[in-house]
């Protein structure tokens, strides 16, 4: 980070619903994403921008491949927890009723359960007030689509929990 912005930086479209993060922690970090629940048009956007990168890449290298890959383990990138798709597909979901009655661990631990992982929703090690961020946490080995299949259902899973509880009285007025 000593040679920030130079060979980095953050290019996107008007809507902001489609990033090129450059040399973050990949070299490459391709991001898709809007609010509401349409995760069939945003991984849409996020298939057609990386095939569009993707012959980009080739056209200006000549070569017939745009990224490092291995037969067996997938994409090869700098962040070791990315090997294999390199996709982390997330959704923040609202379960304030959850985390108050059994705690963001026990949470995580239900997503792990489900091949997710939770994290704060302002990212890895932020804090954890009323919603969190599911995200698939698998990479070697599986298709995207079956990537974005567990995300789905586990926050799915998540939002029945959170329907379930109770909702708590109103806090008198002083």
């Amino acid at each position: 980070h000593e040679h920030w912005p130079h060979g980095r930086g953050i290019f996107h479209n008007k809507q902001k619903t489609f990033v090129n993060w450059i040399n973050e922690g990949d070299h490459l970090r391709i991001i898709s994403m809007e609010m509401g629940g349409d995760v069939k048009g945003v991984f849409t956007r996020l298939a057609e921008g990386a095939n569009l990168i993707t012959e980009g890449v080739k056209k200006v290298t000549g070569e017939e491949t745009a990224f490092m890959s291995h037969p067996i383990f997938g994409m090869i990138t700098c962040c070791p927890s990315n090997i294999g798709t390199g996709m982390r597909g997330s959704v923040h979901i609202l379960v304030p009723k959850l985390i108050a009655k059994i705690g963001f661990a026990a949470i995580d631990k239900m997503c792990r359960e489900r091949n997710c992982q939770a994290r704060g929703s302002s990212g890895e090690h932020s804090a954890v007030v009323d919603r969190i961020d599911v995200s698939n946490w698998r990479r070697i080995g599986f298709p995207e689509y079956m990537l974005v299949n567990d995300m789905i259902m586990c926050a799915n899973f998540l939002a029945e929990e959170e329907d379930k509880l109770p909702d708590e009285p109103a806090e008198p007025a002083p």
